[in-house]
């Protein structure tokens, strides 16, 4: 049997320790400096092993356990896998998703239930593709970034690190999103994006520079 170690403790390590033990793996625990999600942890038994740096005094041995940063912060997810360099982290797929074989998967990927990941794709480091997301033929996903449930990107679609695609969103063909941008739920995305701009509605208009924070009463 396959043992992977999760780094995280909260809702989305629920969800990467179920869909592990279902493509065969068994998940020995999870290490966490902050005090785990006792809700999510608790409804899928998984034992806390202690705190991150662990993994800096954990001896390497020749079959050592596989590790996955199963937390849905890309910069934690960056600095974790970081960390681990040197350990075996690879892909996570759930048995109910579509990978072609023809698709590159980097190390650290996660993909959800019923998720799709068509010819040619390129997903970097670190990359979520969740629960129900379509990544079409040829796009490339960059390093760490986050695709979520139900959001659709079509053919050709180019997207750069640490990049947000909100649910539900809709990317059309040959569009490039740049680094650190964020797509909003249910955004139909039909031009180019910056980096790190903020992009909502039907059709997706850039909210970079006009999003408000209400003031308290």
């Amino acid at each position: 049997m396959r043992t992977l170690i999760l780094l995280g403790g909260g809702g989305h390590a629920a969800v990467v320790c179920e869909c592990a033990r279902a493509a065969g793996w068994t998940v020995a625990g999870f290490l966490d400096d902050a005090a785990p999600d006792a809700d999510a942890i608790g409804a899928v038994n998984l034992k806390h092993l202690g705190p991150i740096n662990q993994l800096l005094t954990a001896p390497r041995a020749e079959h050592q356990p596989c590790i996955h940063a199963a937390v849905g912060d890309g910069a934690l997810r960056r600095k974790w896998l970081d960390l681990a360099e040197g350990r075996p982290a690879p892909p996570i797929v759930h048995p109910s998703a579509v990978v072609s074989p023809s698709a590159e998967l980097g190390d650290g990927v996660f993909i959800g239930p019923r998720a799709v990941v068509n010819a040619r794709a390129r997903l970097g480091r670190g990359v979520i593709i969740n629960t129900g997301a379509i990544v079409e033929h040829d796009c490339t996903i960059g390093d760490f970034t986050h695709v979520a449930p139900g959001s659709v990107l079509a053919g050709t679609v180019a997207v750069g690190e640490a990049t947000l695609i909100g649910a539900g969103a809709s990317i059309i063909p040959g569009i490039t999103i740049g680094s650190r941008a964020i797509i909003g739920a249910g955004a139909v995305v039909i031009r180019d994006v910056g980096d790190d701009q903020v992009i909502v509605g039907v059709p997706g208009l850039d909210k970079s520079t006009s999003l408000q924070v209400d003031k308290p009463k």
